[in-house]
């Protein structure tokens, strides 16, 4: 009595095509690498494979970074800490007109205009005339414009202590910063300490180098081929 005997089927392995040797001649050069090429895949995935550690702690870092930025309040257009003081404005409009009268320009100098014409601290600005500035200043004329702003300050301006010392303003000449002669021994000492660091990384570098390199690995893999 003929007994059928059904044989196993063989788990598949999903490495088989890697590990396996083939069993035609095509597959043999195409599908399964030498132990070399096996050895050098090995060497690559131990060499920079990052840890799973280090992996985490990327994530966590660039986790932190973008709630650090979404968190970041926004700039106040306004400009927090800016002055109230007229005649500050009023210079501070005179700076753009010195610096650029194209339209940019001449719209900085308006806003701060109006900024001096808002403010509740006025004294020794001459309100009428930073009014016909404004006026002038829509009207493109900034040489009249500059003249008033000038004129309307003039009274606070004469009002302020005169400069002293070595304030701006003064003939006071700040003395030169004295140069250095030469290195000292603090300079030594920290050249001393970065030609040791750098022999030590090449020591270390030379001592815990991988026994067979990418280049051995690589002949090792085409003379086997």
């Amino acid at each position: 009595m003929a007994t059928d005997v059904t044989q196993p089927s063989a788990r598949r392995d999903p490495r088989a095509f890697v590990m396996a040797p083939s069993t035609s001649a095509e597959d043999t050069d195409v599908m399964a690498p030498t132990r070399a090429g096996t050895t050098l895949g090995r060497y690559f995935l131990a060499r920079w494979s990052v840890p799973a550690r280090l992996r985490r702690s990327g994530v966590v870092a660039a986790v932190a970074l973008v709630f650090a930025f979404a968190l970041v309040p926004p700039a106040n257009a306004d400009g927090e800490g800016e002055t109230t003081v007229g005649y500050l404005l009023v210079q501070q409009a005179l700076g753009h007109l010195a610096h650029d009268t194209s339209h940019d320009g001449i719209a900085l100098a308006m806003e701060k205009v109006g900024d001096a014409l808002e403010t509740e601290d006025q004294d020794g600005v001459d309100v009428a005339a930073v009014e016909k500035a404004k006026a002038a200043l829509e009207a493109d004329q900034v040489d009249s414009a500059r003249t008033l702003l000038q004129g309307s300050i003039r009274e606070a301006l004469s009002e302020l202590p005169p400069a002293t010392g070595e304030e701006t303003g003064t003939s006071v000449i700040v003395p030169a910063l004295p140069g250095r002669d030469g290195f000292t021994g603090r300079d030594w000492s920290f050249i001393a300490a970065s030609v040791i660091c750098l022999l030590a990384g090449a020591l270390m570098a030379y001592r815990f180098r991988p026994a067979d390199t990418v280049g051995e690995l690589r002949r090792r893999y085409e003379g086997s081929r």
